[in-house]
């Protein structure tokens, strides 16, 4: 367990780390208590390395995959909301921590700037309409657009009684022009 955590220190790519972790998932599994510990470990690791939000999500949702133990799913959004909100709106979106949208809903609120795919991630979980009196909306509706998904986002508009976004979005996704969209969200 001491070796693989001092490699997995040497490592600065979280592909090659996703691997260690693997492989100490399968070396350590007669020892369960030292595998939690290892992986735990290994994901603190990746957490500070520097790569893309993208691809550090990816990496623990692929380590935690191999856990059954929720408290190391807690353990680890707990740590990322303290590192980074988007990585840890990203995470929790990733992993299905359904408990947590409401936390990350309001938490969003208050954000500034998303990347896109934390865009489209919050709309896939459900939460876009959260943003929905944000300066994000625009690029929200925009990424919902170019990502195939403003239907879903439609409805979420709709469901927290932004009729009149939900229906210039849907014009817009239909390429209607702008001002026929006006025109229309003022006869709701």
């Amino acid at each position: 367990s001491d070796l693989i955590i001092r490699i997995g220190h040497q490592i600065t790519n979280l592909e090659v780390l996703a691997n260690l972790a693997e492989f100490a998932d399968d070396f350590l599994s007669k020892s369960p208590t030292i595998q939690k510990n290892c992986l735990n470990q290994l994901i603190d690791q990746g957490l500070h390395l520097q790569q893309s939000k993208d691809d550090i999500v990816h990496f623990i949702d692929k380590v935690l995959q191999h856990s059954s133990d929720t408290s190391d799913t807690e353990r680890v959004l707990d740590k990322c909301r303290q590192l980074d909100k988007e990585l840890y709106v990203k995470l929790v979106c990733t992993t299905h921590t359904e408990q947590r949208y409401s936390e990350i809903g309001e938490m969003v609120k208050n954000l500034t700037a998303l990347e896109d795919n934390t865009l489209t991630s919050l709309i896939l979980a459900g939460l876009g309409a959260h943003l929905a009196s944000t300066d994000l909306y625009i690029k929200m509706m925009e990424v919902a657009i170019s990502e195939e998904i403003a239907d879903k986002l439609v409805e979420q508009l709709k469901e927290a009684g932004f009729r009149a976004q939900a229906c210039s979005l849907q014009l817009m996704a239909l390429r209607i022009p702008g001002a026929l969209r006006t025109m229309s969200s003022f006869k709701l």
